[in-house]
């Protein structure tokens, strides 16, 4: 296998994982030739014998165990991961080049600042909110920012909304974004499923006067919790009986695309939603990587808190935007709605900020050029 400069590196056994990094290829952060994908073949990511061939129009390159320990990297180049896997322990021992953590997105989940994250040789992060959460958790100190151990790149690693037309000022469809269970048990549960999300959301549309609602379930949906797929099946059954809606399966999982197409056969109010068919106003979601991605978007987003303690730093933001119950979303909505913007900018301030000027540019090239010369200098 030929060696390269840099790569990216995946260890999961659910293809997904591998899509969730395809949009910073989208955006140009990544080569699809010159920074290839490795994906540790695991069974069940969906790939099978698919080596050396492209998915999403980038190169994805299958990896056995062995040569997880030896990737194809030059000595003194990089080596990018898009989730803090314990798989990757196996990678990381590895000292002849640099390892650098920069996840898939940027959210305010537990899972963001693990302790594990202090293997890698620098972690990439979106602003002060990421480098609030590292830093209350004792995970890194302020040095390791002043030394380019923790880089912040802005929204670099924040994915787009694709697939949505967004328009806050006149569009007639909210857009509802649940996450997953999550590992790690009950306190990483941030799921507002189980807690009436569907129904907030269907609340919020009112308030909004959105006419159609555009539901968007969590990949992983259901993965460690079966029950959370019934519960989805008949919120939307409850919604719909009072608004059209529409699921987003383009990312889902089998057992969700399953269920959702069985109940849209005979329930003519819930349809498959096409791409680019909404034109979104505002986006409800739960403490996940939406929320950056909205606020990237320029797209108004509130959110559902489940399992949240609010920190001194997002307090300002969620004191304004966020909801735990359908009492406090009828009471906080209204007044964010009047004026989004002029607590979005604040929220913006916060969670993007770089340590170097070209971390800002337009162009993705330009990001990782950057990138490169601070991790890799002298390959």
């Amino acid at each position: 296998m030929t060696q390269v400069s840099a790569a990216v590196y995946i260890d999961s056994p659910i293809r997904a994982a591998a899509k969730q990094m395809v949009p910073f290829y989208h955006q140009g952060v990544f080569h699809s030739i010159r920074t290839p994908m490795l994906m540790r073949k695991r069974i069940g990511n969906g790939f099978g014998l698919a080596q050396a061939k492209r998915f999403a129009g980038v190169d994805i390159r299958m990896v056995d165990g062995q040569t997880a320990k030896k990737l194809p990297v030059k000595r003194g180049g990089a080596v990018f991961y898009g989730f803090n896997s314990q798989g990757n322990l196996h990678t990381v021992a590895n000292r002849s080049y640099r390892h650098v953590l920069v996840l898939h997105g940027e959210s305010n989940k537990r899972a963001s600042a693990r302790p594990a994250a202090r293997l890698y040789d620098h972690v990439c992060l979106a602003g002060g909110l990421a480098l609030d959460r590292y830093l209350r958790a004792g995970i890194f100190r302020e040095s390791d920012a002043d030394t380019d151990r923790l880089i912040r790149v802005g929204d670099t690693f924040v994915q787009s909304l694709e697939g949505y037309r967004v328009d806050p000022e006149h569009g007639d469809s909210l857009l509802y974004a649940p996450t997953w269970e999550g590992y790690g048990g009950e306190i990483n549960n941030y799921c507002s499923i189980g807690i009436g999300g569907l129904e907030m959301a269907r609340r919020a549309a009112w308030l909004r006067g959105c006419e159609h609602i555009v539901v968007r379930p969590h990949p992983y949906l259901g993965l460690l919790k079966p029950g959370l797929i019934r519960q989805f099946i008949e919120g939307l059954r409850a919604v719909s009986l009072k608004w059209p809606v529409s699921v987003d399966l383009r990312d889902a999982n089998a057992a969700v695309r399953a269920a959702v197409q069985a109940l849209a056969l005979v329930n003519p109010r819930i349809g498959v939603y096409a791409q680019d068919s909404a034109r979104i106003a505002l986006c409800v979601s739960d403490i996940s990587a939406i929320e950056a991605i909205c606020l990237k978007e320029r797209l108004p987003n509130f959110t559902l808190l489940r399992n949240f303690n609010v920190t001194s730093a997002v307090k300002p933001f969620y004191d304004r935007k966020s909801a735990g119950c359908m009492g406090e979303l009828d009471e906080k909505l209204p007044a964010y709605l009047s004026d989004p913007e002029d607590v979005d900018a604040a929220h913006r301030e916060a969670s993007f900020s770089v340590s170097h000027p070209d971390f800002r540019s337009s162009d993705g090239a330009t990001r990782f050029q950057r990138l490169m010369s601070i991790v890799a200098p002298l390959v």
